[in-house]
């Protein structure tokens, strides 16, 4: 039958390169939370699915008007100058961010109720939009880049204390933006409700997604500008007008949502922020999806692989879980090795053999250390001399004092992370886990991607590598103690 040759891959690992990626897109309960309206923040570690979510709100219904807003290309250097200096500097870059979203959905209220101007809400916006930008779809880099606003009474005419406002300024002799610029951006936001509101719009959502590319250190300057965009969201949802909401919705990688620190955190992750969590039956549903669209329905995971054990008992499906961080991206990449290995194989190949997903681990494990590299680099440069010394001690568990003298031998004048901070770190990642006493007289390996609540244990003394690493680093197995 050649199930595998038909499938061909199971898609691109990064939802932004996948043009079919919504072909198969399984909603979640993630999709029900954000269209809820409730919903400020969706967080998760790189690969769990954050661009393929955004991209799935790229598209306006009859519920709702929604675009998907990549900051890909956004010109951060640019923005860094854009800040209140009369703020605090956890709040210096709200006004900005601010009048960006209030640009963003003017726009598109404006695009998706077409141009046909019907009331004087929809002429001032359309008016402004063309005398600043040329037009009513500016680029998101260029709409915090002219130096100065045109006002006009054809558009808005904001005012401070009686006195009407000109213009407003990006750039002031004093360096920042205009103390002006908050009163416009009201006048901005009042009015994209407005048309809102005449035209039917309840809800009206803007999911910023990949401000984390290009990232190479997450300084400060970078910090408050991301927590400056939160807070100008979680302003932004808080004004309605006759039942019209504009929703932010901003993605952030989980690593960077740790780092940041701001009034209010708690209470965001708490009640307004989305956590992309997955397990491996939700992981295989998602497989089973993409292979109900490459072979049709009735065909599943199970009729595309042999159904012989792997070594230990362990089934070829917990074989492959167990090397991932539950992540869609390590499913879709370790099984598109394992397809290439197969098809090379047997090019009529119907489904995986044992063989197949040995094959794939090498592959997969250079890919994984890739992953971490790009996730842990920007909090810790020197994090492979931790993996180095693990690949001295030689096995998959060690102990605390075994990872240390190596670590010491290791660790090189520029890498100013201690033994203990490095662990740490290494268990933020899940890079290790450590072995946790449970129930009575048992015990299990705790990772910080399957148990994010349980933390790191400073005491611990026995640890583990995960899995998917085990090439890489050239672990071998070795008998816990």
């Amino acid at each position: 039958m050649g199930y595998l040759s038909d499938i061909k891959t199971f898609g691109d690992v990064s939802a932004e390169e996948d043009d079919s990626v919504l072909s198969y897109f399984l909603k979640t309960d993630a999709v029900d939370e954000i269209e809820s309206g409730q919903k400020l923040v969706v967080i998760g570690r790189k690969g769990s699915g954050k661009t393929a979510l955004a991209k799935y709100f790229d598209h306006t219904t009859k519920e709702y008007v929604t675009t998907s807003v990549s900051l890909r290309t956004y010109p951060w250097n640019m923005h860094a100058e854009r800040r209140n200096l009369g703020a605090s500097e956890i709040e210096s870059y709200v006004s900005s961010w601010r009048y960006l979203l209030a640009i963003k959905a003017t726009s598109l209220v404006l695009s998706a109720k077409g141009t046909k101007l019907q009331t004087d809400a929809q002429r001032s916006a359309h008016q402004f939009l063309h005398d600043n930008y040329g037009g009513i779809n500016p680029s998101l880099s260029d709409i915090l880049r002219p130096k100065s606003l045109k006002l006009k009474k054809s558009s808005f005419s904001p005012s401070i204390m009686g006195n009407k406002i000109g213009s407003v300024d990006f750039e002031t002799d004093s360096g920042g933006v205009s103390s002006e610029l908050d009163a416009l951006t009201d006048v901005i936001m009042n009015n994209v409700l407005t048309i809102c509101s005449q035209t039917g719009v309840k809800k009206l959502f803007l999911h910023i997604d990949e401000l984390d590319q290009g990232l190479s250190t997450l300084d400060d300057q970078r910090s408050q500008m991301i927590i400056g965009l939160i807070l100008a969201g979680r302003t932004i949802r808080s004004v309605s007008f006759n039942e019209a909401r504009i929703h932010p919705i901003i993605y952030v990688r989980s690593d960077i949502w740790d780092e940041l620190r701001f009034s209010d955190k708690n209470k965001v992750s708490q009640s307004s922020a989305v956590y992309l969590e997955r397990n491996a039956d939700s992981l295989k549903e998602m497989i089973n999806e993409r292979i109900r669209v490459k072979l049709g329905n009735g065909i599943f995971w199970e009729d595309i692989e042999d159904g012989y054990l792997m070594r230990g008992s362990q089934s070829k499906w917990s074989h492959i879980i167990s090397r991932t961080f539950l992540r869609p991206r390590d499913i879709i990449q370790f099984l598109n090795y394992a397809l290439s290995k197969a098809l090379k194989e047997l090019p009529n190949a119907d489904g995986f053999d044992n063989t197949d997903i040995q094959t794939a681990r090498e592959p997969y494990s250079r890919y994984l250390k890739q992953e971490l590299d790009d996730e842990i680099g920007p909090h810790w440069d020197r994090w492979s001399e931790a993996l180095q010394a693990c690949s001295d001690v030689a096995t998959v568990t060690l102990s605390r004092d075994d990872f240390e003298k190596a670590y010491h031998k290791k660790k090189s004048s520029r890498n100013k992370v201690s033994a203990s901070e490095a662990l740490e770190l290494l268990y933020q990642f899940s890079v290790i886990g450590y072995r946790k006493g449970i129930g009575t007289g048992g015990s299990g390996w705790v990772f910080q991607y399957t148990d994010p609540d349980a933390g790191w244990d400073s005491g611990a003394t026995r640890l583990k590598v995960h899995p998917g690493l085990k090439e890489f680093a050239k672990l071998r197995e070795e008998r816990a103690v």
